[in-house]
């Protein structure tokens, strides 16, 4: 895995987490198994283009910033 997929399993991680999302939410939206996500997330697989797509689509922007500001 390269520093861009890894970066964007980190991205992952951190947008699910902010939302209050658990992996097996993710990847149920997006129709593969938890076990598989997981990987995705932890940088030990690598996500198909659809996949890719799927998870953005499925997960909400990270908001940067807090209530404050």
């Amino acid at each position: 895995m390269n520093a861009t997929e890894m970066t964007q399993s980190l991205n992952w991680k951190l947008r699910r987490v902010a939302a209050g999302l658990r992996q097996q939410d993710i990847a149920l939206r997006a129709g593969m198994s938890t076990t598989r996500y997981s990987a995705i997330e932890r940088g030990e697989h690598v996500a198909s283009e659809l996949e890719t797509r799927l998870i953005d689509q499925f997960l909400p922007p990270l908001e940067l910033g807090g209530k404050n500001g």
